[in-house]
């Protein structure tokens, strides 16, 4: 597929103006929507959805964070809704985990969580590097990232019937707020956004993977006892 090609299928227009993000960025955003798509299928998968069930759930999965970010920036129609290659590759994601669970599983074991590190990584950075370009506050710029980093896996968590681990003891929020920032820092330190927004990738890859092998929890808060 030509860089053409591509530019074609993820472009989509607003107020008449074509999508003027790189195309190193918009590759980026494929990736980790791929990445979550697969991961939200196997986790409905293994929940004992149906078909429709599975692409549903990785739709969401894979689409939700960009959603928001797209709408909070003011992106119309947002991405995943006004091109073709983002629902294609969550439709591809999906049918890969409802399909391939068996064999993604024995030769992926344990891909959740490799999966989740790296798609958190690369889309805090993505969304960070966005909202900067919508002239959005460097504070702006971290929340951003986060939620399009974690926003459609609590949505994914809700539909397969649990609550959103963001919400409790999991660092994922955590990773990707500190992935966007090493992103927006770096940027500030004068580095090309390629490298500021791999960096935060990796920062945020690093820090998810740590945590949940070595399993860093947030601390619940309890009340104390009458």
């Amino acid at each position: 597929m030509t860089a053409a090609t591509l530019r074609s299928l993820t472009s989509s227009t607003q107020d008449g103006i074509d999508d003027d993000r790189p195309l190193w960025l918009v590759v980026l955003d494929l990736v980790s929507v791929l990445l979550f798509a697969v991961e939200g299928g196997l986790m409905a998968v293994s929940a004992g959805f149906a078909l429709v069930g599975v692409l549903a759930v990785a739709f969401v999965s894979a689409l939700g964070g960009g959603l928001v970010r797209d709408l909070v920036v003011h992106r119309h129609p947002p991405a995943a809704l006004g091109s073709v290659a983002y629902p294609a590759t969550a439709l591809v994601g999906g049918l890969l985990a409802a399909f391939g669970h068996v064999g993604l599983g024995v030769l992926l074991p344990g891909m959740r969580v490799p999966f989740d590190a790296v798609g958190l990584g690369l889309v805090c950075g993505v969304g960070a590097i966005v909202a900067l370009d919508k002239r959005m506050s460097a504070l702006g710029a971290v929340l951003l990232g986060t939620v399009s980093a974690v926003g459609g896996g609590a949505i994914r968590d809700i539909m397969t019937g649990s609550v959103p681990v963001v919400l409790r003891h999991n660092v994922s929020a955590v990773a990707a707020a500190a992935g966007a920032t090493v992103t927006i820092v770096t940027l500030r330190c004068g580095a090309r956004r390629q490298v500021a927004v791999v960096l935060g990738a990796v920062a945020c890859t690093a820090l998810s993977l740590a945590a949940a092998y070595l399993g860093w929890r947030l601390p619940a808060l309890t009340t104390p006892a009458a």
